[in-house]
């Protein structure tokens, strides 16, 4: 198991910064990614399947989506990330670790959402 655990967390370190002060804990331990990495992925995962979900709902009949309104709407989405992001940096605020988390759930929904609308050539 703790092979497992430093596997998990190997991989974590080659896409966030793992600073225990920015990240969730659960029962005691450290997750693997950052708490605004964790918004990003868990919402990722939702618009993934999201898109499925409603694929699925549709009998799986084309949704067509223009490149240009994807685009547009991940410039969007996008910015409560990047203003979080970059207040921080600035030292303008901080936020806390639910905040960041809760303010990157538009860009991963949305990011998931476009990688399944290219999976199933929804988007091209």
């Amino acid at each position: 198991m703790q092979l497992f655990l430093a596997l998990i967390f190997a991989i974590g370190a080659v896409i966030c910064h793992q600073r225990p002060d920015r990240s969730f804990f659960w029962d005691g331990h450290q997750l693997p990614v950052c708490a605004r990495c964790t918004g990003l992925y868990a919402s990722a995962a939702v618009g993934l399947v999201g898109w499925f979900a409603v694929k699925a709902a549709r009998r799986w009949r084309a949704l067509s989506i223009r490149p240009e309104v994807a685009l547009r709407c991940l410039a969007v989405a996008v910015l409560p990330t990047a203003l979080s992001w970059s207040s921080g940096v600035l030292g303008l605020w901080d936020g806390t670790n639910l905040t960041r988390a809760l303010l990157a759930i538009p860009l991963g929904a949305s990011a998931g959402a476009i990688v399944a609308a290219v999976a199933t050539k929804d988007l091209r």
